[in-house]
């Protein structure tokens, strides 16, 4: 199916956060990957609250690329359950990422294969790659990826950021794969400013709520009512929306064949 990475430029948006709300409300089954080259473990921590250990994530799939062992079958083994946030059928599986800075800079040549494997999976995959910093995106995430959403904030600071790193992504992506991610429209700036001045299509409006955004980010314990809450309900339109824009463009490419 379909695999979606997430990123950002810098200013701490939420892109972790965001790619977990998405994942938990995503409208088909969905694979949750931790890819952020700088590990902070925040799902686990977080959401999770270090309860789950015992899987090696991203490190042990180091471990089966070393080996030769297909992917398929580690990305299984590896993967757990997440805590449902809103009633679906079917687990939201998570991939953990690197357990410790070390392994980062061992994986580069894993990349191509993690990818492959991931695109061949059943339902979609979202990937949380983390800040981009001056090496960008890995090359097989940037070019493989049905969509990179950039997530960001509207503060000056944080487009101001964005224009420094949005020039290679959109030259390494290609400006059709590629969206931006809203975190608190009109403030100040609003969608309308933004895609006039950045010229990105804006795939994603979620509202700046961090108190709602603590259930995901720090583990705490929801409000009365939270999964029907609007920032629940903003999640969902946006896996919707955004689910909905990867379908057309299936849909048009085998039309075209």
């Amino acid at each position: 199916m379909a695999v979606v990475v997430l990123c950002s430029a810098g200013h701490s948006p939420g892109v972790s956060t965001t790619a977990l709300g998405l994942a938990l409300t995503w409208p088909n089954e969905a694979l949750l990957v931790d890819a952020d080259r700088t590990p902070t473990q925040s799902v686990l921590a977080g959401y999770l609250r270090g309860e789950r250990s015992g899987h090696h994530g991203l490190g042990g799939l180091l471990q089966a690329w070393r080996e030769r062992r297909p992917f398929d079958e580690v990305i299984g083994a590896e993967a757990i359950d997440l805590p449902q946030l809103v009633a679906r059928d079917e687990p939201v599986r998570f991939l953990p990422g690197f357990p410790h800075p070390g392994v980062v800079g061992l994986f580069g040549g894993a990349w191509p294969d993690l990818m492959a494997a991931l695109a061949a999976r059943e339902g979609d995959v979202l990937i949380d790659a983390g800040r981009l910093g001056v090496d960008g995106l890995p090359l097989p995430l940037a070019q493989n990826a049905d969509l990179v959403l950039v997530v960001t904030r509207t503060s000056l600071v944080s487009l101001a950021a964005l224009r420094l790193y949005l020039p290679a992504l959109t030259d390494s992506t290609g400006s059709e794969r590629l969206a931006l991610g809203l975190i608190g429209s009109s403030m100040p700036y609003g969608r309308a400013e933004v895609q006039q001045q950045f010229g990105v299509t804006i795939a994603a409006d979620l509202a700046f709520e961090p108190e709602a955004a603590a259930v995901l980010s720090d583990g705490a314990p929801p409000p009365r009512r939270f999964a029907g809450s609007g920032y629940v309900r903003g999640l969902t339109l946006a896996g919707r929306s955004i689910a909905g824009r990867l379908q057309a463009a299936r849909d048009l490419i085998g039309a075209r064949r």
